[in-house]
């Protein structure tokens, strides 16, 4: 079953030494003015191990005409739940996608009943010390950055869409324009793309991208240099400023300013910026169609693998809880409750 669907009850009955009901009767047997048991009592844990008891010490009374009955403990299931990967292709893009939830999987059910007589008067009130069962099969799962892929457990733990939804982020981001320049850099490099995959894509966009698959050819084909290859000035249309590429100085208007742009691999501008003062590179616009389709074949577990660590860069955890009280039944079934009930975590 997936991951922040609210489970049925059936899957998660925890292990109980007890006859009492699954439905709770409390509210159907309180009536405006009765008398009920007064009931307290003290959990020796909020942190159990999964198929391990948990302890309590319980004191009542009561001053009804009723006597005491029996003693039930209740307990209602929750769970939550924490997945996250993260990018380990990037580098300036640090990036995290995590998803979380919290759900009951279980509504408050008897855990254990108790009879009377097993209680102790100490001279003032029934004392009852005692335990109540918890379900191994309600153990915490940690998966953790594992040496190894398994798509089984990552289905079962995250949810539909979370791989599709993390890559789309990672492609739009480093494709939308070159604010991760360096980071596409860096992956176009890095990655262990085909030649068949060059040559394919070379085919679709009209374009001579370099079908070299090695790091370092790689690398020497996306170059810049301090050579003034041609020039460009700027003009604003529609309120919007666009650069116009001209191969001399004496071709633009009488009046504009004129910038040098630098030699570079053909899919970028490498040029002055008086803005900065300096050189800026970008990758052209009308060649991000061809980048953005070649990372959009990176898989999801190439994104998250760790090459320095040799593991995969997600973690999830799951922890169930019980939210438990005490409840004592006088012969005429008017229920007393505890109010000082403290979350149990399972471990």
């Amino acid at each position: 079953m997936k991951l922040y669907k609210i489970f049925g009850a059936l899957a998660f009955i925890v292990a109980a030494t007890t006859s009492c009901a699954v439905h709770d009767p409390f509210a159907d047997k309180m009536e405006l003015g009765q008398v009920l048991p007064t009931v307290d009592w003290e959990q020796n844990s909020v942190l159990v191990k999964a198929g391990s008891y948990a302890t309590f010490k319980a004191k009542y009374y009561t001053t009804g005409e009723k006597a005491i009955d029996h003693c039930e403990a209740w307990a209602m299931t929750t769970r939550s739940q924490e997945a996250s990967a993260t990018s380990k292709l990037t580098s300036s893009l640090s990036y995290t996608k995590t998803v979380s939830s919290s759900d009951t999987v279980r509504s408050k059910q008897c855990m254990a009943s108790y009879e009377h007589k097993k209680a102790v008067w100490d001279g003032h009130e029934y004392v009852l010390t005692d335990s109540f069962a918890t379900s191994r099969t309600l153990a915490p799962i940690i998966w953790n950055s594992p040496s190894e892929w398994d798509q089984e457990k990552f289905d079962s733990y995250y949810p539909a869409g979370f791989q599709d939804e993390f890559c789309a982020y990672l492609i739009n981001a480093l494709t939308k324009d070159s604010t991760y320049y360096n980071d596409l850099r860096n992956v176009y490099i890095n990655y262990d793309f085909t030649q068949e995959k060059f040559e394919a894509l070379n085919a679709k966009y009209g374009v001579s991208f370099p079908t070299v698959t090695e790091t370092g050819d790689k690398s020497d084909a996306w170059f810049t240099t301090d050579e003034v290859d041609h020039y460009y000035y700027e003009v604003v249309e529609g309120g919007v400023t666009v650069i116009k590429e001209i191969a001399t100085k004496d071709l633009a208007p009488e009046g504009a300013n004129v910038y040098e742009i630098y030699k570079s691999s053909p899919w970028l501008m490498c040029r002055y910026s008086d803005n900065t003062g300096g050189k800026i590179t970008n990758v052209r616009r009308e060649y991000m169609p061809h980048w953005k389709e070649l990372i959009s074949s990176i898989p999801f577990v190439d994104w998250i693998y760790n090459t320095a660590d040799k593991n995969y860069a997600v973690s999830f955890t799951r922890t169930y809880f019980l939210i438990p009280d005490f409840r004592v039944y006088d012969t005429d079934g008017k229920v007393g409750v505890t109010s000082d009930n403290k979350e149990i975590t399972l471990n």
